[in-house]
């Protein structure tokens, strides 16, 4: 069941939230790559909400900034308990809500040399890859546990992976389902995000037929 004081301050959080990436396009220049991106959202997006009640995405966690665009995990703040990396588990970094690899894998730099090719040789990729409404704080264990997996139902009778934060991902069916307090955010994410990523598909085919692809 879902708290009704968390839902609450999820939904806040995360209007907060896009009400901040809104106001900082309306004053600066979109990021150009994903360090970039980073950067931006780490001083202009989330520089305060690292002590917030919602916490990290999937598990609630309170962190400490460190350097540029990195991150401490108080792990105690949420009953976090490593899974199998406890060196990933105490830091935070970037998690593309939509995967690189959905964003990417179809595109031809992908298909010759992966996500590391499309960066280095494919403008529209980078421009993509460093959405700041894709990016948001994580642990960095569930972060690599999640991969490039889809949202989805696991079975209810799977023990916690983590302590007490209950997003748990199915490796065999490549699926993450995250903590309840997250569901609702991302179902409304996706609901804005596929007509963006629609309209963004559409206007990078019309460019690519004009002769402006990425290769």
């Amino acid at each position: 069941m879902i708290k009704t004081k968390n839902t609450w301050g999820t939904l806040l959080f995360s209007c907060l939230t896009v009400l901040s990436i809104f106001f900082y396009f309306s004053a600066y220049a979109a990021p150009q790559s994903f360090g970039e991106a980073k950067v931006q959202a780490r001083q202009h997006v989330y520089a305060n909400r690292n002590q917030s009640e919602p916490g990290t995405l999937y598990c609630g966690c309170k962190w400490r900034w460190t350097g540029k665009t990195g991150g401490r995990v108080d792990l105690d703040s949420c009953g976090y308990e490593p899974r199998k990396n406890a060196n990933r588990a105490a830091r935070i970094e970037w998690e593309h809500i939509v995967p690189a690899w959905v964003i990417g894998y179809q595109r031809q730099c992908w298909q010759k040399g992966g996500r590391k090719n499309c960066t280095q040789t494919d403008p529209v990729f980078r421009v993509m890859e460093a959405d700041l409404f894709n990016l948001t704080p994580v642990i960095g264990e569930v972060n690599g546990d999640r991969s490039n997996y889809l949202y989805g139902m696991v079975y209810r009778t799977m023990p916690n992976q983590y302590g007490q934060c209950t997003t748990r991902t199915d490796f065999k069916e490549r699926t993450t389902e995250p903590r309840d307090s997250a569901k609702g955010f991302l179902i409304s994410y996706f609901s804005q995000k596929s007509c963006k990523i629609y309209k963004l598909r559409r206007n990078v085919a019309k460019s690519e037929e004009d002769g402006n692809g990425d290769e």
